[in-house]
């Protein structure tokens, strides 16, 4: 199908081109518009430019005008209280005064002629008038000399806070309080027990009958850490660690002796040493044999063994009393 072209000259070409000569005159105006904002904006931005920086030097102007008044105003300050300071530490000089001149004495005044005898007789003769007083001194009093001016002394302002002799008190206090409490600390540590009865490091109490019989295997006692050994001698309770290395030690039924396996130490079953690198016998602890009233009947603190006497009840171990073993070299 062909295009239609408009004749040219036909209303709708000459609208045509109207609108594109508005478009072209409307773009110009914009452009122009454009560039006359853009010309008013760079002129604003100088002009501001220009007024901060005239404000900025005012500033600056005026601040320096402040500083050398502050210092003028310092420095005469300075200088009047020197002088204030030198003229009170020179004393003012004491006036000289001349003592008043005394007044002059008045002369007494003549007497007074006698009057001539009366024609009747003689008249008597008339009293002299009394002579004037001296006119009183009229000395001044002389001023006092003026006092030497003294010199001012500030009265004296107690420092404030801690002083030093306070600070020391303090110290003083706060190590004899801080003495003490370590003090009642250490007491109370020692005097309490380190351990508790029935375990190990206190006193544990077995029974009697839980020894064996004589020359028997040994029995053991774990919360103690020790061995219930019977003999002809009698009772004891060895300690279960190895005098060399402290390694715990079994008894051996078949050889019928303590037999350490670490490092092949052997003991007898009185602890007494046989072989090995152990340096001596067993140890054992201090014991004391109680009956069924809770008296003390035999009692062993020298780690030696003692017979089982009768009535025994119970036997209390203090596994905190340890005797070392009897060396053997």
């Amino acid at each position: 199908m062909a295009e239609t072209t408009e004749p040219k000259g036909s209303p709708a070409s000459q609208a045509a081109e109207e609108t594109a000569a508005a478009a072209r005159q409307a773009a110009e105006d914009i452009q122009a518009a454009a560039e006359q904002a853009g010309q008013a904006a760079k002129r604003a931005v100088d002009d501001a430019a220009k007024q901060v920086k005239q404000a900025a030097g005012d500033v600056a102007d005026k601040a320096a005008d402040a500083a050398e008044s502050a210092a003028s105003a310092a420095k005469e300050v300075s200088d009047a209280a020197k002088a204030a300071v030198s003229g009170a530490a020179k004393p003012a000089a004491a006036p000289s005064v001349k003592p008043a001149t005394p007044a002059g004495v008045a002369k007494p005044a003549a007497p007074a002629s006698t009057a001539k005898p009366a024609a009747a007789g003689a008249a008597k003769p008339a009293a002299p008038t009394a002579a004037a007083r001296p006119a009183a001194a009229g000395a001044a009093a002389a001023p006092k000399p003026a006092a030497a001016a003294k010199e001012e002394v500030a009265p004296v302002t107690p420092p404030k806070g801690v002083t030093r002799r306070e600070f020391l008190n303090y110290v003083w206090g706060a190590s004899m309080a801080l003495f003490l409490a370590q003090f009642a600390g250490i007491t109370f540590f020692f005097a309490m027990p380190r351990f508790r009865a029935g375990e190990f490091g206190g006193k544990i109490t077995v029974r009697a009958d839980e020894f064996p019989q004589p020359n028997e295997a040994p029995v053991s006692n774990n919360a103690g850490k020790f061995w219930l050994v019977h003999t002809d001698a009698g009772i004891n309770t060895l300690y279960k660690i190895c005098t060399h290395l402290g390694c715990i030690f079994p008894w051996s039924d078949a050889a019928k002796i303590f037999a350490c396996p670490c490092h092949g130490s052997q003991f007898k079953l009185d602890g007494t040493y046989i072989a090995g690198p152990a340096p001596r016998d067993l140890d054992r602890f201090t014991f004391e044999v109680l009956d069924a009233s809770g008296n003390v009947i035999a009692a062993s603190t020298d780690g030696q063994p003692i017979p089982l006497p009768p009535g025994a009840e119970s036997v209390v171990v203090n596994t905190g009393q340890k005797i070392l073993g009897k060396p053997h070299f």
